[in-house]
């Protein structure tokens, strides 16, 4: 015998739907809520995770990831490689004092961008602009200017913002797999970007510090570490300056440098040494 078919029809919803404990759209929220919270545990999680483990990572390896995403070819230009060779040749000497990791090397390259700064990224490479550049009139400031951004690839204040930076990506890039790339390349690409290396006050002092040693057994003399911190920005500079965003007040510093000086008794000479001929020889600005 056949089984009769079975019987369809449309239920009404129970008409206390909206008054039980169990309703599913708040329970879509309390869920939406604890995701939201785990995805922010998470983010903060993986973020001190990375500023801890970033630099304890190989040098090498950031040395291999600024060869393949930010070093750019030597200048074939005359006056170009000039200021290139001159620029490093001094970077080398300031670096020797300074007591680096074994195998650590800065790599220094200059811009002609009228910025009034200076930055190191991955890998020890550091940037300087012209319009910083143009303010400096002593080898003694230049190398004070070095001896401050190497300090913070000695200190690997850049692997560790990056790190922080790369982790926040890797996480959000789960409630946004199809940007995942992109937010990781951006994030590479960026490292070589001012914008983006503002340090810690805790972070500069100790650049700082380190500034002033290395000149002091280069020189024998702060002159070069005051000179520098005479033609940076200052406070009342107009807003926006590239330098003020990263740098905390330079006034400040000032003091502090020249107490610390003081405290040595390293006082500046009569006269700084001029700045190499190939590092004055620079391009009209733009």
């Amino acid at each position: 015998m056949t089984p009769p078919p079975p019987r369809l029809e449309n239920r009404l919803p129970p008409e206390d739907l909206l008054e039980r404990d169990e309703h599913p759209l708040r329970e879509l929220a309390w869920l939406l809520a604890a995701s939201l919270f785990a995805l922010a545990v998470l983010v903060l999680a993986a973020g001190l995770a990375a500023r801890w483990l970033a630099p304890h990572l190989p040098f090498q390896q950031e040395v291999a990831l600024a060869e393949r995403l930010l070093d750019e070819p030597v200048p074939t230009d005359p006056q170009a490689r000039a200021r290139h060779e001159a620029l490093q040749a001094l970077a080398d000497r300031v670096a020797a004092r300074m007591a680096l990791p074994a195998g650590m090397q800065v790599r220094v390259t200059d811009d002609p961008s009228n910025l009034v700064n200076a930055y190191a990224t991955l890998g020890g490479r550091i940037r300087i602009f012209h319009g910083l550049l143009r303010k400096l009139e002593s080898e003694e400031a230049l190398a004070a200017l070095l001896a401050h951004e190497i300090a913070h690839v000695k200190h690997r204040h850049v692997a560790s913002s990056l790190g922080h930076g790369l982790a926040v990506a890797l996480v959000l890039s789960v409630v946004a797999p199809e940007g995942a790339a992109q937010a990781a390349q951006g994030l590479l690409g960026g490292a070589a970007q001012l914008a983006l290396l503002g340090y810690s006050r805790e972070n500069e002092r100790l650049a700082d510090d380190e500034a002033l040693a290395a000149s002091l057994a280069l020189y024998g003399h702060a002159g070069g570490v005051v000179q520098l911190f005479q033609v940076l920005p200052q406070a009342d500079a107009p807003a926006g300056t590239a330098w003020l965003r990263s740098h905390p007040d330079t006034a400040e510093r000032l003091a502090r440098v020249q107490a610390a000086a003081a405290a040595r008794a390293a006082s500046a000479p009569a006269a700084l040494t001029p700045l190499a001929h190939a590092l004055r020889q620079l391009p009209p600005e733009r």
